[in-house]
């Protein structure tokens, strides 16, 4: 699975007709949902249907496990054990703790994990999430659940403080970090304006509840050709000073301009594997 997700695409795991589908839709991971897509009374058959999925299906498959503090956690990731998934994404994720203890119960060594900071405790506890010392994915915002629990309305402006927050934690940690999905499925022009908006914020990804949503969300993140351009410059000056100062039409160029330069490339190189 490859480190850059631009997209994730969510898919209720009592659906299990919609697997496959999600797979073929385009999106960089697609992660089954055992939590709030789940009534409660079926959650044992979705396992069993995860768990067959699972035996001949594991790449580029994410499982959104329940919050560590319910009884329900400790199924899932039994019903996991045999056939793990590429990564298992922690809701309600608050703190490497909980971390640390999922992947006990998990026992596998080549699942990465996604924490989704969706509580207040958990975004205070954010920063900290790498000290648990497994491989993390990203890091992702779960929208929603903050809102109610701040008591604000579920949009852009009012959640925007804990967006850059949360941010800023995946930044300090060397971490990607995607953003909760645009729940209009029909409304476009606004998942695209929100997509460019995080993009600007310094989200690396967003997450999709449609397969449509897919397209236009790599279309946001898709460098244009003048950024490639320029980016395909400034790497070939890094590496022609051989580890020297890097210089560029008369401009002395920084570790951080060659970082962004790298990550310019890695979208465009995304979107042509895609294509």
């Amino acid at each position: 699975m490859s480190p850059l997700i631009r997209s994730l695409l969510f898919v209720p795991a009592n659906r299990p007709e919609r697997y496959a589908k999600a797979l073929a839709a385009g999106a960089d991971l697609v992660c089954i949902d055992l939590e709030d897509a789940v009534p409660a009374a079926e959650k044992p058959d979705a396992r069993i249907a995860l768990q067959d999925f699972l035996a001949e299906n594991q790449a580029k498959v994410c499982v959104r496990i329940n919050p560590m503090s319910t009884p329900d956690a400790e199924a899932d990731l039994a019903a996991l054990k045999a056939n793990p998934p590429a990564v298992v994404m922690l809701a309600k994720c608050e703190g490497p703790q909980e971390l640390a203890k999922a992947h006990q119960w998990l026992q596998s060594e080549s699942t990465q994990w996604l924490p989704l900071v969706e509580t207040i405790e958990g975004l205070k506890l954010s920063p900290t999430l790498s000290q648990a010392g497994l491989p993390i994915a990203a890091l992702m915002f779960g929208g929603a659940d903050f809102s109610v629990e701040l008591g604000c309305e579920f949009a852009y402006e009012p959640l925007l403080f804990a967006r850059s927050e949360l941010v800023m934690a995946a930044a300090a940690q060397g971490l990607s970090v995607i953003d909760v999905p645009y729940i209009q499925v029909s409304d476009e022009a606004g998942l695209i304006d929100e997509t460019h908006k995080v993009k600007a914020l310094g989200f690396t990804g967003k997450s999709a509840i449609h397969p449509k949503q897919i397209v236009p969300i790599h279309n946001a993140y898709q460098p244009t050709p003048a950024q490639i351009e320029q980016a395909q410059a400034v790497i070939a000056a890094a590496e022609q000073s051989q580890g020297g100062a890097v210089m560029l039409n008369g401009r002395m160029l920084d570790k951080p301009v060659i970082a962004q330069s790298e990550r310019i490339l890695a979208l465009a190189a995304a979107a042509a594997n895609a294509n």
